[in-house]
């Protein structure tokens, strides 16, 4: 589960300070998350924010590569979707073309990705607890999950 615990600072400065991740269905899954960092540790909102993914892929796979993106925020007890916006619980059709660093024409094995993010929005809109879950599939049915 990407959990991000975020604590809100002096002049509304933002800072992330707990992600966690895991694949989900990991015994059934083409696609599997191998390990994820984000710097600077910690985050502060608004700036620059470097995610590396590292992903390992059982078969070859080309675009399209489907997002589903379910992006939930804890309010009070519960956990509620955050609507699709920029970003939020949104369903992108190829995400490769979204991500022009990311090559979509890959073969089995380990592959890395550095992706760069500018977040400016106001922290008063950020500040919270998350939980998410992407689901990917690929255009040969080839699918994995992150929590």
């Amino acid at each position: 589960m990407i959990l991000i615990n975020l604590i809100l600072f002096l002049q509304l400065t933002l800072v992330i300070s707990l992600i966690s991740w895991k694949n989900c269905n990991s015994k059934t899954n083409d696609i599997k998350l191998i390990n994820l960092t984000v710097s600077p540790d910690p985050i502060i909102v608004p700036g620059l924010v470097s995610i590396t993914i590292t992903i390992y892929t059982h078969q070859n796979f080309t675009s399209p590569v489907k997002a589903v993106l379910s992006l939930e925020k804890k309010i009070l007890i519960g956990y509620f979707p955050v609507p699709c916006f920029s970003i939020g619980s949104c369903t992108y059709e190829d995400l490769c073309t979204l991500c022009t660093k990311c090559n979509c024409s890959m073969g089995t094995g380990e592959h890395t990705f550095n992706l760069p993010i500018t977040i400016d929005s106001s922290s008063w809109m950020l500040s919270g607890n998350y939980q998410a879950q992407i689901n990917l599939e690929t255009s040969t049915k080839q699918k994995g999950c992150v929590k």
